[in-house]
């Protein structure tokens, strides 16, 4: 069923001119009824009613979350080298939209001419109003007609056709400090200005008169209701348009980016604990304390006598008492054991077991790995996590508008 609206030869309507009543097409519905009941959307500016979209950055708007934006951004300059990993801030909007219920109230209520079922003149019905009238309000939305306001859209400027007011701001933190920055863009005048001749009636005592635009306007609360009960002109925000419906891209995509993170190897100084495998020939000089077994080759000089077993030939004079020619000197060869002092500078050869505690250097050559704890500071080359000057895309969204169930 289609509203009524008074006929005339020419306007504004007057007893002289008057022709009667004929059903309003979608084009003079979509000029009157769309343009009138979603301005209502445009003109309010806070985000809090029924259908309309807010952002904030601390989650606290009403309605229910449909998507977030981040901004990441290095906290550690290009080239350094962070221990514990790349430090990042982030600043994350959160986009949500309206959808309590509406307190609905109609006084007066537009006339149609019902065709079929039972025929004639009668005012619209709730259910009548949803599917013949606010379907098609809706239907103007999502399909951004020339003559209706309200929509949302993202974008870094304000599109063409009409006037769009920035709602919402939006930043990204380049990788040289600039911002790049998007805004939320709602339509706040028509791209062509709507006419005001065709106006639907109503009934009037026992006459029919046309609506004013307080009483059509007594429908914007059905109207927000509507959205949340069809979906039809929800949003949504993320990388790709939802399963289920149909599902519009409003404007540009907005990407997340920061300075790249990547392993690279650099001199300087490092100062901590390092524990893990050493193959190879290396100078060590340090404190050594254990246990040595193998063949030292030496002097031993000191002034402590050495008392140990002697074997071996001894050649020399030998003097002691000898049972014969008194005081003559025996010369000649003594084998046998001989225990006694020796003192003086000797070298000794052979194979010392026992305890060596001092300071030992010299060069550790061998296959296997020495894996132990090594503290101090090390000059080199340090392969690890450098901020980079690149630039990496975190994340992208887009703003989506459902036009169809």
């Amino acid at each position: 069923m289609r509203p009524l609206r008074i006929k005339a030869s020419s306007y504004p309507v007057s007893s002289s001119n008057f022709q009667g009543l004929q059903e309003m097409t979608d084009t003079e519905i979509e000029q009157y009824y769309s343009a009138t009941l979603l301005k209502d959307f445009s003109d309010n500016t806070d985000g809090t009613g029924v259908g309309e979209l807010n952002v904030t950055t601390d989650g606290s708007g009403a309605g229910t979350t449909i998507g977030t934006i981040t901004d990441t951004k290095r906290q550690d300059a290009i080239g350094t080298h962070p221990t514990a990993g790349a430090t990042t801030s982030v600043n994350v909007y959160t986009f949500k939209q309206v959808n309590s219920t509406a307190s609905e109230s109609i006084t007066n209520r537009p006339v149609g001419y019902e065709s079929s079922g039972t025929i004639g003149v009668h005012e619209f019905t709730d259910s009548e109003l949803d599917t013949d009238i606010l379907d098609k309000v809706l239907g103007d939305l999502v399909a951004q007609g020339n003559y209706v306001t309200g929509q949302y859209t993202l974008a870094a400027s304000a599109p063409s056709g009409g006037t769009w007011t920035s709602r919402y701001t939006l930043i990204d933190t380049q990788v040289d400090e600039t911002e790049d920055t998007k805004y939320i863009w709602q339509k706040t005048a028509a791209t062509t200005a709507a006419a005001s001749d065709y106006k639907p009636v109503k009934v009037d005592g026992t006459s029919l008169k046309e609506m004013t635009v307080a009483e059509i306007e007594q429908v914007v609360p059905n109207l927000r209701n509507r959205i949340t009960d069809s979906t039809i002109g929800t949003y949504a925000l993320q990388s790709g348009a939802p399963a289920s419906g149909t599902w519009v891209q409003q404007g540009a995509t907005f990407s997340d980016t920061r300075q790249e993170v990547g392993s690279q190897t650099y001199e300087g100084n490092y100062t901590g604990n390092y524990t893990g495998g050493y193959t190879g020939a290396k100078t060590y000089a340090g404190s050594y304390s254990g246990s040595y077994t193998g063949a030292y080759t030496g002097n031993y000089v000191g002034t402590s006598n050495y008392s140990g077993a002697y074997s071996g030939s001894y050649s020399g004079s030998y003097a002691a008492d000898y049972d014969g020619y008194a005081g003559t000197s025996y010369a000649g060869s003594y084998s046998g054991s001989y225990t006694g002092y020796y003192e003086g500078a000797k070298t000794y050869t052979g194979y010392y077991s026992g305890a060596y505690s001092g300071n030992y250097a010299g060069n550790y050559v061998g296959t296997s790995a020495y894996a132990g704890t090594y503290s101090g500071t090390y000059t080199g080359y340090y392969a690890g996590d450098t901020v980079l000057a690149s630039e990496e895309t975190v994340s992208t969204v887009k703003l989506w508008l459902k036009t169809a169930a």
